[in-house]
């Protein structure tokens, strides 16, 4: 039994999984979200955002290159009445918007049935 006791330890977290838990503690705090930053509802990649050194602006938010692809404020309506991807900064069209709703409600049907 010696030989598989290393399983009954608990991995301790490296120094970078404690830096990344830190930051997001503080974001999520701040911008009133999820304690765990793998929360499907999130739509938005944490992790890359700590990796990329991203911070929150003066609106609480992060950086939208880093929404997923189904997050609900990835295309924007501008003042100019355009529609706009937001994660990769281009112009859109009502068609784009319209689908990724569709998407995004399927997707949740099928994770939070």
């Amino acid at each position: 039994m010696a030989i598989l006791d290393f399983l009954a330890k608990p991995l301790a977290p490296s120094e970078e999984d404690l830096e990344f838990s830190e930051w997001y503690s503080n974001i999520a705090e701040r911008s009133s979200l999820s304690p765990d930053p793998d929360d499907p509802r999130h739509y938005y990649d944490y992790r890359a955002a700590y990796e990329a050194g991203a911070k929150l602006d003066e609106r609480k938010h992060l950086p939208s290159e880093f929404k997923h692809d189904l997050h609900p404020d990835r295309f924007v309506v501008g003042k100019d009445l355009e529609i706009y991807d937001s994660k990769y900064g281009e112009k859109a069209n009502l068609e784009d918007m319209i689908m990724q709703a569709f998407q995004r409600k399927e997707h949740e049907e099928r994770i939070f049935e």
